[in-house]
């Protein structure tokens, strides 16, 4: 049985690379929404920040549990 999280229980971090250092791009509560706003970060800064994948956290934790790809 696949359970999917009620709304606001999962964090989507969109994760991207600027000067070596790994830096947040976008957060949302939906993947699409983090893939989206990260994609317009890494646009909006002409390739300064390279997006690289998706962190997902419970609400309220500071660990990641899961990495995602992000949609090409």
């Amino acid at each position: 049985m696949n359970i999917q999280p009620k709304l606001g229980d999962i964090l989507y971090l969109a994760m991207g690379e600027c000067n070596g250092h790994k830096v947040v791009m976008g957060i949302g509560y939906t993947y699409e929404y983090a893939d989206k706003k990260a994609k317009q970060f890494e646009e909006a800064s002409k390739g300064l920040v390279k997006y690289l994948d998706i962190s997902v956290v419970r609400t309220g934790e500071k660990e990641k549990f899961d990495t995602l790809q992000k949609i090409e």
